[in-house]
C-alpha cells in the first residue's frame, strides 16, 4: 500500500506572474528556430485572424516555476527522473497580457512496469490571463524508483 501525505493533493505549493512583451514572443520564436511569421512579425500577424502576433503554443512552458514541490513524506525511491509531459494550449498569449501560474500536485499513485515498481507523481501547473481565463494547463510526471 502506497502511504504518502495526501493533503498535498490538489493544494497549490506556488504561484507566480508574467508579464508578456512582444520582445519576449519573437525572442523565444527565433530561439526555438521557428518560421511562422504569425510569433515574429507584427505586420503579418494584423492581417491574421488573431490581429496580432501571438506566442508560440510552447511559450508558457518557459513560465514554469522552479519551486520545489511539497514534501510528500513518501519513504519510496532513491532515484528520480522525468516522466514526461502532457500539454493543453486552450487560448493564444498576447503581448501585454499578464499571465498567473499556479501549481499543484495533481495526483501520486504506484504503477508496475518492467524495471519493478515505480511511484508517479503528478505536477499540474494552470496558466490563466489577466481576464482569468486558462491559456493552457501542463500536467508533468515524476517518477521514483528503487
Amino acid at each position: 500500500m502506497l502511504e504518502y501525505d495526501e493533503s498535498v493533493i490538489g493544494r497549490e505549493f506556488d504561484r507566480y506572474r508574467y508579464e508578456v512583451t512582444q520582445e519576449q514572443i519573437v525572442e523565444f520564436a527565433t530561439s526555438l528556430g521557428e518560421t511562422n511569421p504569425l510569433y515574429t512579425d507584427e505586420f503579418y500577424a494584423k492581417d491574421t485572424p488573431y490581429g496580432g502576433i501571438i506566442a508560440p503554443p510552447t511559450f508558457c512552458v518557459s513560465f514554469r516555476s522552479e519551486a520545489p514541490m511539497p514534501e510528500l513524506k513518501l519513504s519510496y525511491g532513491k532515484r528520480g527522473f522525468d516522466g514526461g509531459k502532457e500539454c493543453r494550449f486552450v487560448k493564444p498569449i498576447r503581448p501585454g497580457d499578464t499571465i498567473t501560474g499556479v501549481d499543484r500536485i495533481a495526483e501520486v499513485y504506484e504503477k508496475t512496469g518492467r524495471s519493478g515498481n515505480m511511484i508517479f507523481i503528478v505536477r499540474e501547473s494552470e496558466f490563466t490571463n489577466q481576464d482569468g481565463d486558462t491559456v493552457a494547463v501542463i500536467r508533468q510526471s515524476l517518477i521514483r524508483r528503487d
